[in-house]
């Protein structure tokens, strides 16, 4: 078992987990992984998830089809604050214990914005 932690930068998100949020996964747990725990964090706290537009967190950053996060979702995955983490490449590579990952899924700088498959 893993240690991982989550912060997520998105209003009505960081609303309900202000500290962000602290998991122990398989040791094979991936970054696609994390992102599935959340949304059952989320589904625990609230009966609707709490951006409008959106049915999970996964659906708001992942795009199904092409195995890749939306180019809006700004990603930085690091371990004990040295090693930085390429997750973006690979979503479904093990990610190494300890690890903590900030996730804004919008980026406000980005400019090639991308709709979600709904």
């Amino acid at each position: 078992m893993k240690t991982i932690t989550m912060v997520i930068r998105q209003t009505e998100i960081s609303r309900l987990f202000p500290q962000g949020l602290q998991f122990l996964l398989d040791d094979n747990a991936s970054m696609l992984d994390v992102i599935k725990a959340v949304d059952e964090e989320i589904k625990k706290k609230c009966t609707k998830f709490p951006a409008k537009e959106y049915e999970s967190l996964l659906q708001m950053v992942y795009h199904p089809y092409e195995n890749r996060f939306y180019k809006q979702v700004a990603i930085q995955a690091y371990v004990k604050s040295k090693l930085l983490i390429n997750i973006r490449e690979n979503l479904k590579m093990p990610l190494p214990d300890g690890t903590t990952i900030i996730l804004i899924p919008q980026g406000g700088c980005i400019t090639d914005w991308e709709e979600p498959v709904r």
